[in-house]
């Protein structure tokens, strides 16, 4: 296992490696998994992509430091889509504006190349697409991903998993836009798309699942619902490390359509098991862990365990308070919250 990546004083890179055994079953269905999805080419690219994989993102970005330290100045395409890699690793951080500075550094020199065939340019389109999907700006990320889509369907060297991934972020656009019928008809043609490219217990695939079920529990078809977001929480269970924030993500989604059924057990065991994995994260997401523990609480409250959920309550505020994107409308919620059960 890496455990850390480093520059020492002489400027030279240090990966620190520690043994693990044959039978770690764990890596070995990584291992497997990850293989195909890395592929050829340059080591350090395939490390860092690895490490975003694995949501390792300070070593991510260590490699591909590494990896634009490597490269010439006049490299245009491979320093562009490095930048496009820094960019999503703060994405996925929740540092939204320096991924957007990132991508538009990299998307500014992709579209001065010409090339309107150019796979690169896709990616960082799709990538604006969800960073503004993030910000609800769904028009700006409508026009990024069909930006992306028009690319992809265009060239003859397309990855036909990344036109399942377009369909998925489109479909996710309009979820947040609450058209959830739209959302699932893209959902649903990606789907297809991604069981024909990966095995069947491919976190991607859990992704669709996930995608699926919500936008049926919020059309109202909470059991169907229900059973998709169950296979996305087994495929993720089985792919991917245990301290995953996507696992948390598909429990807190399972305790929300439990919610919406006011079945308030089985959704504060879902809250609890999210819990769970957001703590043991590698990189805490303090809002959303803010989020569950508000969520948490508020099903406590439900099942009156008054002291739990005025606890479940404190620890939502006091993490939305350690966020390093805080956001004031849910931490005026989660306070008013707290001030109900005080009194």
């Amino acid at each position: 296992r890496i455990y850390e990546v480093k520059k020492n004083n002489d400027q030279i890179w240090k990966i620190n490696l520690q043994s693990v055994s044959d039978k770690d079953l764990e890596i070995k269905k990584l291992t497997e998994q990850i293989r195909w999805e890395i592929g050829e080419g340059d080591p350090i690219n395939r490390l860092g992509l690895l490490m975003i994989k694995l949501s390792e993102f300070d070593k991510a970005e260590a490699f591909y430091q590494m990896l634009l330290e490597s490269k010439p100045e006049d490299d245009k395409k491979a320093r562009a889509w490095i930048r496009n890699q820094f960019g999503y690793i703060k994405y996925k951080q929740g540092r939204y504006k320096e991924a957007l500075s990132l991508y538009q550094e990299a998307m500014k020199i992709q579209e001065a190349m010409n090339d309107s065939s150019n796979l690169d340019l896709a990616t960082t389109y799709s990538n604006m697409g969800l960073l503004y999907t993030e910000l609800n700006d769904t028009s700006k990320a409508l026009s990024y991903h069909k930006k992306a889509l028009d690319i992809r369907e265009n060239n003859r060297q397309f990855c036909l998993a990344d036109l399942g991934s377009t369909y998925n972020n489109i479909g996710l656009v309009y979820d947040q836009r609450e058209d959830f019928s739209d959302a699932l008809s893209y959902y649903e043609k990606a789907l297809p798309i991604y069981t024909k490219c990966f095995s069947a217990n491919h976190p991607w695939v859990a992704t669709l699942y996930n995608n699926i079920g919500r936008a049926e529990v919020s059309l109202g078809k909470h059991i169907v619902g229900l059973e998709n977001l169950c296979k996305a929480r087994e495929i993720r269970k089985i792919s991917l490390p245990s301290n995953h924030p996507s696992i948390a993500s598909v429990c807190n989604s399972i305790g929300d359509a439990y919610r919406g059924i006011e079945d308030y057990q089985n959704a504060l065991k879902f809250y609890d098991e999210a819990l769970q994995v957001e703590n043991q994260a590698p990189h805490v997401n303090y809002s959303n862990l803010a989020l569950t523990y508000y969520r948490a609480s508020k099903i406590l409250r439900n099942l009156e365990q008054h002291d739990k959920a005025l606890e479940y309550a404190k620890l939502a505020v006091r993490s939305i308070e350690n966020s390093s994107r805080p956001n004031g409308e849910d931490a005026a919620r989660f306070k008013r919250h707290l001030e109900k059960l005080r009194t």
